[in-house]
């Protein structure tokens, strides 16, 4: 099977002119991320576990608290956008080093809907 995300396809959704479109999709791949975290560690919106899966540890906090604001509100204010799409040291947005498990995610997706 071929990958369905990527660190390029994030980032041309993420570069997408429509705001509420780059919301969504930050917004989403977020509530993956929070849910591939343990149970605990969405309940306390850390990282104590050191699996590969889930947030890491410096994005632990605000990706919990983000995701969760999305999942309450449908959508995510500029400043909370903003913080994933900036590009970091990569050149590509935060939210991209999350790539493989997205992927495994939309995979997942793909082959529930067939």
């Amino acid at each position: 099977m071929s990958k369905i995300v990527t660190r390029e396809s994030i980032q041309t959704m993420l570069e997408n002119k429509d705001p509420l479109f780059v919301a969504a999709v930050v917004g989403k791949a977020l509530v993956v991320l929070l849910n591939n975290q343990t149970r605990d560690e969405a309940a306390s919106n850390v990282t104590n576990q050191h699996n590969g899966v889930g947030f890491t540890g410096a994005d632990a906090y605000s990706g919990s608290l983000t995701a969760k604001s999305f999942l309450k509100n449908k959508t995510l204010l500029p400043w909370q956008v903003d913080k994933w799409t900036k590009p970091g040291k990569s050149g590509y947005a935060r939210l991209s080093k999350y790539h493989k498990q997205l992927n495994e995610a939309a995979m997942a997706k793909k082959v529930t809907h067939v």
